[in-house]
Formats: C-alpha cells, sequence, structure tokens
C-alpha cells in the first residue's frame, strides 16, 4: 500500500519518520525546489544580510526621511 502526505509542516517529520521505522515501512521525504524567481529572493535577502551586519545598508527611521532621500537625491 502507499499513502501519501502533501504539505506536511517540517515539525512532524520526525514523527513520520519514527512511525515509518517502527511498522517497518518505506519513508521518502521530497522539498520541493525552488523556483528561480525564490532563489533569486533568497539570495538578496542574504546579500542584504551581509549589509546589514557589515553596517553598509542604508536604512531609514520613517518615510518621510525615506522619500526625502530618493526624491531630492
Amino acid at each position: 500500500m502507499t499513502l501519501i502526505l502533501e504539505n506536511v509542516k517540517d515539525e512532524f517529520v520526525p514523527t513520520i519518520k519514527a512511525l515509518s521505522k517502527a511498522i517497518n515501512a518505506k519513508c521518502k521525504i521530497e522539498k520541493p525546489k525552488a523556483t528561480k524567481l525564490e532563489k533569486e529572493l533568497l539570495l538578496q535577502l542574504q546579500e542584504i544580510e551581509e549589509k546589514r551586519k557589515k553596517g553598509t545598508l542604508k536604512t531609514y527611521t520613517s518615510a518621510k526621511e525615506m522619500h526625502a532621500d530618493i526624491f531630492n537625491g
């Protein structure tokens, strides 16, 4: 018999693995592959985090300050 579970939260994976081991069943776990857009976003997020850690990330305390910087250059 084949049983397929979809969209399972990561927190339940160890329990499902343990159950399959206890009943001598195979357990295959497939994580969806990231799309090109998701990979690009993750890369940009990583770059932003690196700039934040180095202290080179430009930040604003208000939208007004941000608009002044963007529109008045």
